[in-house]
């Protein structure tokens, strides 16, 4: 009886868990879900990115200015994001409720200016992605 506890117990012990994904991963993985899929390996795709909302999106894109493109974003949480694109004056919101926000981008500047902030309180994930429209 001893012997069989004993195998029991080995046997119990030797499996490893998975651990369960942490919040910001579960938000992370719901964020790039919702944006439209463009492969990297796609002539549309220019950039994308997932980063902490506290943490932010400070990213310069090199375009080409005689295309036009389109940002989205996504961010799943609480609260809300300021968004601001090339030289705006005036941040846009975005709500962390996973809704995409779409925005065109026409007459590129060579290097486009990405600004994503969280406003006070806000907490979760944002998906990025910044495609080429079709010519």
């Amino acid at each position: 009886m001893a012997l069989a506890l004993t195998s029991l117990l080995t046997a119990g012990c030797g499996a490893e868990a998975t651990p369960a994904p942490s919040t910001e991963e579960t938000q992370g993985i719901h964020a790039k879900g919702l944006l439209e899929q463009i492969p990297p390996d796609s002539p549309e795709f220019v950039e994308s990115g997932l980063e902490k909302v506290t943490d932010g999106v400070h990213a310069r894109s090199t375009l080409t200015q005689d295309r036009a493109y389109k940002l989205s974003v996504v961010c799943v949480g609480t609260g809300s994001v300021q968004l601001t694109i090339g030289e705006e004056t005036r941040p846009q919101p975005v709500s962390c409720n996973g809704a995409t926000a779409n925005h065109p981008v026409h007459n590129p500047p060579q290097e486009l200016p990405i600004d994503i902030t969280a406003t006070s309180g806000a907490t979760g994930m944002i998906a990025w992605q910044l495609t080429a429209l079709p010519s």
